[in-house]
């Protein structure tokens, strides 16, 4: 096999068509594979040229796949470690190969298969005709301890309780401390199976949360004649803003959750956020929530809601949403983090919750959205203590919020971050050197999070052609357009600039963090190779 030690510095084609070659003989042979193949292959990650070839991403991913299948079939258990090192050094050092490698070690087997919590399809039918009806006053009584006898008078919140709203979900405090009762209504034109799937999520992780290895809330549905959605009367929605003609008709879902349920890791209210500690046993209690869950086939599918493009979500067949192996531009990375899905108490958001059995490359995917949400949760309880300062000033020029960031405290959550999520994942904490440069991605963050450079998403006309001429106005008086410079434009004449941002990138362009994506990609990679070698004889550095 001496023939490839020249893999690196061979033109691209020959490097490719070699590397093909030696995955053949991988599969057919691997006994005739040898030490020099694989220093081969590994110099060829490690020294990346090609770099500048469109089609590099391709070759490096074959080399680093040959690799890994080396790491699974080859006799020789030194020559298989030799082989991951390879793997591993690619991870650790930014650039092409350490994408490509995290890729193909993404799609790694693994012994990973998630519960039956719903039908064979994941879906929890609902009739709306059969919902049971429940009045407001009742449903209170019914949420409160001491009044789940339809027959007790005592009342069921505090006489001056007043009800709140996360979005479309009803908040009231319940009498005594530290409880609230949450009643989620379904949209107008969405399907009801969705509340009752996470009714359903509830009532199974109730039993999980007991064996999580950190505090996990599950907070307790409620059902109305066994039934787990159904029809709330005279709520108080005027009083919360929550306009009836958006609902289903009063459907609902509702649950009994404490009181700091709601509450999240980035916001500063009057009486302070949370201080720097306080922060990371947050994001290492999540971290590590995420990752369990993950290694037991339950997947949260929505940490935050992500997009490269929502504007165009209507005509994309991605919808918009965002995929961060693409290194797309991240659209409204800070508006994006506002509400995440998981806070003081754990996760929540049951409804986003699917299992996963199956091939690995769906769950790497979903593991890297943890891993990028939590840090971009991380990123905004910087920018959230001034929340108003953002966009541009009067001169036009990008807002520089870049001292609201402690870098030494960015650093320790990404170390945070990675070593909880690896811990949940796979069981144990990581060995050896971290695969990033925690210190130089926390600047580059901060340079990136902390200056809005990217304000702009286009509305284009081929989008504008689809609306009416009152849904055209709306668009763009929704997004901060004055009404009367809305109603000035002609809808489908040209396209029209929004100042939506701050973005992570131009619109429908790259990341401007791409160091983000390389370590969303290195840390998931580590955890799905920490939890494959741990389950084989191999030993890494990683396992």
């Amino acid at each position: 096999m001496t023939q490839h030690q020249g893999l690196a510095g061979s033109d691209f084609q020959a490097a490719y068509l070699a590397v093909r070659r030696l995955a053949d003989i991988t599969r057919l042979h691997p006994a005739e594979v040898t030490p020099d193949s694989v220093a081969a292959l590994a110099d060829l990650l490690a020294q990346a040229p090609h770099a500048s070839q469109t089609q590099a991403w391709f070759l490096y991913r074959d080399a680093a796949a040959v690799l890994l299948d080396l790491c699974r079939n080859v006799p020789d258990p030194e020559l298989a470690a030799r082989a991951f090192a390879g793997v591993e050094t690619a991870l650790a050092r930014p650039g092409k190969p350490r994408m490509a490698a995290a890729d193909a070690v993404g799609e790694l087997p693994l012994a990973v298969s998630g519960p039956q919590v719903a039908g064979p399809d994941g879906a929890c039918p609902v009739d709306p005709s059969q919902a049971r009806d429940i009045g407001w006053t009742a449903l209170l009584r019914l949420a409160d301890a001491r009044g789940t006898d339809e027959t007790d008078d005592t009342p069921a919140c505090d006489g001056d309780a007043i009800p709140s709203r996360a979005g479309r979900t009803l908040i009231m405090p319940l009498s005594g401390a530290g409880r609230v009762m949450a009643v989620k209504f379904l949209r107008r034109g969405e399907s009801a199976a969705g509340l009752a799937l996470e009714a359903a999520w509830m009532e199974h992780l109730a039993a999980e949360a007991r064996d999580m290895p950190a505090p996990f809330h599950v907070p307790r549905p409620m059902r109305v004649a066994g039934q787990a959605v159904f029809r709330v009367a005279d709520a108080p929605l005027a009083r919360v803003g929550l306009d009836p003609s958006s609902l289903a008709g009063g459907l609902a879902m509702a649950y009994v959750a404490r009181a700091d349920y709601f509450r999240y890791p980035n916001e500063h209210g009057p009486q302070g956020g949370l201080d720097g500690r306080e922060l990371l046993a947050v994001l290492g209690q999540n971290a590590l929530l995420f990752g369990r869950l993950s290694a037991r086939g339950i997947v949260h599918t929505a940490p935050i809601p992500l997009f490269h493009n929502r504007v165009q979500r209507e005509r994309r067949s991605d919808e918009g949403l965002y995929d961060w192996r693409r290194m797309g531009r991240l659209d409204q990375w800070l508006a994006s983090t506002r509400f995440p899905n998981f806070g003081i108490t754990g996760l929540r958001d049951f409804e986003h919750f699917v299992s996963h059995a199956g091939p690995t490359r769906p769950l790497f995917k979903c593991m890297g959205d943890h891993l990028l949400g939590l840090l971009l949760v991380t990123g905004s309880y910087f920018r959230f203590k001034e929340p108003t300062r953002v966009g541009l000033s009067g001169d036009g020029q990008p807002v520089d919020a870049r001292e609201l960031f402690d870098p030494a405290l960015l650093a320790e959550a990404l170390t945070m971050i990675y070593g909880a999520y690896y811990e949940g994942f796979t069981g144990r904490p990581p060995a050896g050197e971290l695969p990033f440069d925690r210190d130089g991605l926390a600047a580059r963050l901060i340079e990136e999070m902390g200056v809005d450079r990217h304000m702009v998403e286009m509305l284009r006309v081929a989008d504008q052609e689809a609306m009416s001429d009152a849904a055209f106005v709306e668009f763009l008086t929704r997004r901060g357009m004055p009404r009367q410079e809305a109603l000035g434009l002609r809808r489908g004449e040209q396209d029209v600039a929004i100042p939506t941002g701050p973005h992570l990138g131009e619109f429908n362009g790259r990341i401007s963090a791409p160091e983000l994506i390389e370590f969303t990609a290195c840390a998931a990679a580590a955890c799905v190779a920490g939890r494959y070698f741990r389950e084989s004889s191999l030993k890494t550095t990683l396992s």
